[in-house]
């Protein structure tokens, strides 16, 4: 009896299912179905997490894993919005709800340097000083040297 009950307890490796599974070279994190690493009952709130269990998925059942993840498949299921499948994502080492992955090298999400506000500010104030009228001419140039 005690036997059964530390087997019903016993957490099923989700990851290293799906590392088998999809031919990973690592097992994902939790974080791509769960809330947070420590997982647990109601923490399956991300895309590719929900997306599962609409396949079947059931906590604790390591073959409704692999068939949820064979719908996937079959699919070709994108939890990203259209950036990449999910299997394409997980295997590229990237989280299939598109939260990680490399940083963009352009755009508003870029972390490329980028002028700051402040530099902005100071940018516009130098030139509104600069540019004030100044009796001279309207275009507000220095005068010419003989």
């Amino acid at each position: 009896m005690l036997l059964l009950a530390i087997a019903l307890l016993a957490t099923p490796d989700f990851p290293g299912v799906m590392q088998q599974q999809l031919d990973l070279p690592n097992a994902p994190r939790c974080t791509v179905c769960h809330t947070t690493e420590a997982g647990g009952s109601g923490t399956v709130t991300k895309p590719f997490g929900v997306f599962l269990l609409s396949r079947g998925l059931q906590p604790g059942d390591e073959d409704s894993l692999r068939n949820a993840l064979l719908a996937d498949i079959g699919e070709s299921h994108s939890s990203n919005g259209g950036q990449s499948t999910d299997v394409a994502a997980l295997k590229a080492g990237d989280d299939p709800n598109g939260g990680s992955g490399p940083a963009p090298a352009y755009g508003c999400s870029s972390n490329a340097s980028a002028p700051s506000l402040w530099t902005l500010l100071l940018l516009v104030g130098w030139l509104s000083k600069a540019c004030r009228p100044c009796g001279r001419s309207a275009t507000c140039r220095p005068p010419s040297s003989p």
